[in-house]
């Protein structure tokens, strides 16, 4: 129904779809301090839903609503740019425990892919799908262009991305508990690591060490499988 609205006017159709997408979210954002910050209330949870529900009435495609809000996408990329600084804010802890830091960024980013395609190993996917699995635990930016590189497919690995990330801030405070991992320092790395920016935001709403520390294992997680799944790939196709 608004598509049409889109293509005759497609700079009031942008303004309006960036305004709802951010009141949306703003408004989850509130939904989710109301409820006591609990992960399981998480923002993306309530907005994604709440925006798929709006496209479905409104009739908009979401081909249309990704043009429409591209400017939203593009600031992906400075957001992910702009961790660099609670990343400095680390750099001390990153010197002096340089091992004790990379070595399970590596095992976790090494581990989380192989596991996902274990698991679909015996399931009649399409290669492309499987390949899209591998950049699963990684932020959407480079998610975009690593499933380029390696024949995966853009759209459904930027939705496997915030579907991991949400699974890891839901289930990460539960898991910490169940295993008593206390470290400030674990919790973060791990949350960085596997669930991405949607894991080092919780990790901020935790505390901001653990948010400090979410960010360095997104940061050298990400740069890693940006760097070496294409490497990976060319060698074994």
């Amino acid at each position: 129904m608004l598509n049409n609205y889109s293509e005759q006017y497609p700079l009031v159709s942008a303004l309006m779809w960036t305004t709802i997408t951010v009141g949306v979210y703003l408004l989850s954002l509130t939904v989710f301090r109301l409820l006591g910050r609990r992960p399981a209330f998480h923002p993306m949870i309530f907005c994604i839903a709440m925006l798929a529900v709006v496209l479905f009435y409104a009739g908009v495609t979401v081909e249309s609503y990704q043009g429409d809000t591209s400017l939203l996408t593009w600031l992906l990329g400075p957001a992910t740019v702009a961790l660099a600084v609670p990343l400095y804010s680390q750099i001390r802890s990153l010197r002096g425990n340089g091992l004790g830091i990379m070595l399970p960024i590596l095992i976790g980013g090494a581990i989380a892919p192989i596991l996902a395609l274990a698991g679909l190993y015996f399931v009649p996917l399409d290669s492309d799908v499987k390949l899209s699995l591998l950049t699963k635990s990684i932020t959407s930016p480079l998610a975009i262009e690593t499933s380029q590189h390696i024949g995966g497919i853009p759209g459904l690995a930027v939705v496997i991305v915030i579907f991991t990330g949400i699974v890891g801030a839901v289930f990460g405070s539960i898991t910490y508990r169940i295993f008593r991992v206390t470290s400030p320092q674990a919790q973060g790395l791990a949350l960085g690591t596997v669930a991405h920016a949607i894991g080092t935001a919780q990790g901020f709403q935790m505390s901001q060490k653990i948010g400090a520390f979410a960010t360095i294992g997104l940061c050298i997680n990400g740069v890693l499988t940006a760097i070496i799944l294409p490497i990976i790939f060319f060698l074994i196709s």
